[in-house]
């Protein structure tokens, strides 16, 4: 199942050759307009023999990945919700766009448990940090979006919440014993089973507790064979995390790991770097027995199983101008504002610095700034690189001139954006012990507010988008109550 990536310059013609020569079974889509991939899906679609797959990582909405579609925050924004009804309605909304944008299968929900704060790659991801809350809102997710015809896909398997290292990078290697991945990791995945999930992402993870071999679960047996077939009884498809990560091209040629993941139990290899070359040594290695025919036999049988089951041709409303996926994005990111110290603006003139660990380079902030003067707050706005924060120290003299602190933060592959820089770190400190009225409010990841208990207010939202920082905003002015509660453990010294 090799990408489809509309930020080259024209993905179709050898889209149309993978599919007209070599009789691929589907696709991972990314970039492109929606009118554009839906007219590409659908002359694909018209190319090939067998339906097809296309795919795409629309975990926090199609506007994720396709311009012009709707974007929610990160997940973790429905954890501090906690309500399964609006889970089920967004995954509804994102199937509903899917459809119409000729996407059949969503990898999401992510049911990762995110037991290490120090996670790189899932953090925000992430429902929580209690498995029962990510089983409850990752089946609601299943639900809502396989009730409107889109096949879904818990990820990462068996779990990918308690490591430190970003497996696009290179490989992570879980900390868990057998007994904690049954108690904790594995109990999203058992209830999305339960829930009848259409597949299941192997993640590039090495499970010692689990295959002492140390390989990822990826080309593991023992994982996905004995543990997520056998012992777990899934019998959806079950599919590869991308070749195109560090965590996998580290460990040899493609065609050699490709093999190990299918005799592994893998149905579905996904974004290949080299589709041609693969399928070409593919079809040598089944000539000559290194890959048994019965096994690629069975594979297809689950594929073809699956085509039959979801791919029906379903006439989806068309969606663009209805401001329901509008009013949706405001009710999630109004409900997931968290106070966990304070919560109100009392001085009408303000200090705000910017520290932007995203590096998005823009001026990240705006939206924010915007609400704040609408409000009628007199600010002075003061980014701070890395290197100003080192020794900035903030006004003493004028108390009557709240501090206001924006931390921008994000999760996103090979980036690491997820933690403060020690000179971040240091300007807070400095921050926290004036006599000032001072606020910390989060953008992104919670976890960076430890330790800074000293802010009068510390606000957590869990995205950037425009529409969380006006809730921010709405909530500092009264306007707006903080409903949410935060869904992951801080150990703050207040309690909060």
């Amino acid at each position: 199942m090799p990408r489809l990536d509309f930020r080259d310059s024209d993905p179709l013609p050898h889209a149309k050759e993978l599919v007209q020569k070599f009789q691929v079974g589907g696709f991972i889509v990314f970039g492109g307009e929606r009118r554009q991939l839906k007219e590409a899906t659908e002359d694909l679609q018209r190319n090939s023999k067998i339906p097809l797959f296309f795919a795409c990582d629309a975990e926090r909405g199609v506007g994720q990945i396709v311009t012009g579609a709707t974007r929610f925050p990160f997940t973790m924004a429905l954890g501090a919700i906690g309500d399964e009804d609006l889970v089920y309605r967004q995954a509804g909304f994102i199937a509903e766009e899917m459809g119409e944008c000729g996407l059949n299968l969503v990898f999401a929900p992510v049911v990762d448990v995110n037991t290490n704060p120090e996670n790189p790659i899932i953090n925000v991801r992430s429902y929580s940090d209690d498995p029962f809350h990510v089983s409850r809102l990752g089946a609601a997710f299943i639900n809502g979006c396989q009730d409107e015809g889109v096949m879904a896909c818990a990820k990462h398997f068996p779990g990918h919440g308690g490591v430190e290292i970003d497996s696009h990078v290179t490989l992570p290697t879980s900390p868990q014993s057998r007994d904690e991945f049954w108690g904790c990791d594995l109990v999203p995945f058992k209830k999305a089973i339960e829930s009848h999930v259409a597949s299941i992402m192997i993640a590039h993870l090495a499970v010692p507790e689990i295959d002492s071999s140390g390989v990822p679960s990826t080309i593991s047996t023992e994982v996905i064979q004995r543990l997520l077939i056998r012992d777990l009884c899934f019998k959806g498809l079950v599919i590869t995390d991308s070749f195109h990560m560090g965590a996998i091209t580290e460990l040899g040629k493609e065609e050699d790991v490709v093999r190990c993941g299918i005799l592994a139990g893998s149905d579905i290899i996904l974004d290949p770097r080299q589709p041609v070359n693969l399928i070409e040594r593919l079809v040598e290695m089944v000539k000559s027995g290194e890959i048994p025919e019965p096994l690629l036999d069975r594979a297809v049988e689950n594929i073809i199983a699956a085509k039959r089951k979801w791919l029906k041709v379903k006439s989806y409303q068309e969606i663009v101008g209805n401001n329901y996926g509008e009013k949706l994005l405001t009710e999630i990111t109004q409900r997931s504002v968290c106070c966990l110290k304070g919560g109100k603006l009392h001085s009408k003139k303000v200090s705000v610095y910017i520290l932007d660990v995203t590096q998005v380079g823009e001026d990240i902030s705006k939206p924010f700034l915007k609400c704040l003067a609408e409000g009628g707050i007199d600010y002075e706005n003061k980014p701070l690189t890395l290197r100003d924060a080192e020794a900035f120290l903030p006004d003493k003299e004028n108390s009557d001139m709240a501090i206001i602190c924006l931390v921008y933060t994000s999760v996103a592959a090979w980036k690491g954006h997820t933690n403060l820089p020690e000179s971040f770190k240091g300007f807070l400190r400095r921050v926290a012990k004036l006599n000032s009225e001072k606020i910390l409010i989060s953008f992104g990841s919670p976890y960076v507010v430890r330790g800074f208990e000293n802010f009068d207010t510390i606000l957590c939202t869990f995205d950037s988008l425009d529409v969380c920082q006006q809730s921010v905003v709405e909530v500092l002015l009264g306007k707006l109550e903080a409903q949410g509660r935060l869904p992951v453990k801080l150990h703050l010294n207040n309690n909060a």
